[in-house]
């Protein structure tokens, strides 16, 4: 007899610990810029007293600037994405679209350094969240960068059919 189940594919390990955004995450990295650069981060921890989400991700050449360093866009889209997620993993529906994004590069790192990312939802009101997230080499501990993230994720966009982030 055949099962009514339909095959469901089952949520790559990075992706484990997200709740609230599980079933549009794959889509979301399976597609453009982020599929590509991202497609080895992984969340690995979150917080819900704390609202804070944490991911890890290795810098490899593909994410290098021409000085063998991790580029700059990638860590500003580091603290875009992490922190959409946090906005969402914190209770809100949906993570919107960004009015703001501010990054601040404080120390270089370079190919093979394992990047782990802060994200803490910090308010979500009516019409907007605001976030920040901090960027650490996490075998040494140093700061790399600190963004901070304004999302509008209310108004007539709430109301968008679809997944939102």
């Amino acid at each position: 007899m055949a099962s009514n189940n339909m095959s469901v594919k089952p949520l790559p390990a990075r992706f484990e610990i997200l709740q609230n955004c599980r079933s549009w995450v794959v889509p979301f990295f399976e597609h453009g810029f982020h599929g590509h650069v991202f497609d080895k981060l992984a969340f690995t921890r979150f917080d819900k007293d704390q609202r804070m989400l944490v991911a890890e991700m290795e810098v490899e050449e593909r994410h290098a600037n021409a000085f063998q360093n991790v580029h700059g866009g990638v860590l500003a889209a580091l603290i875009d994405v992490v922190s959409s997620f946090v906005v969402v993993e914190s209770g809100h529906p949906t993570s919107g679209v960004s009015a703001d994004l501010s990054t601040s590069y404080l120390k270089s790192v370079g190919i093979g350094a394992v990047l782990e990312v802060r994200s803490y939802c910090e308010r979500v009101g009516k019409n907007l969240a605001f976030t920040r997230t901090d960027i650490f080499d996490k075998n040494t501990g140093d700061l790399l960068a600190s963004g901070r993230h304004t999302k509008f994720c209310g108004g007539d966009y709430a109301a968008m059919p679809g997944p939102k982030l």
